[in-house]
């Protein structure tokens, strides 16, 4: 999956049912020896300013959801 498939999806915590916000814009951090993506960076959230999603805490992406496993 492409990072441009993400935009327009919703992000949901798993652990609390919260909407995190939207994938609109989002910075990507990579893995300096694989060039893997690591993390996914969503901006302007309804809580926090940024939040750091690394990828191994995504659990689900549907058509219109991304559901992350963040405490």
């Amino acid at each position: 999956m492409r990072l441009k498939e993400l935009v327009g999806k919703k992000v949901i915590n798993l652990n609390n049912g919260r909407e995190l916000g939207c994938i609109k814009e989002a910075d990507i951090i990579l893995e300096a020896s694989s060039g893997k993506i690591e993390s996914i960076v969503l901006h302007n959230c309804r809580e926090k300013e940024f939040i750091v999603i690394p990828c191994y805490s995504i659990k689900q992406i549907g058509s219109r959801v991304v559901v992350v496993d963040l405490e």
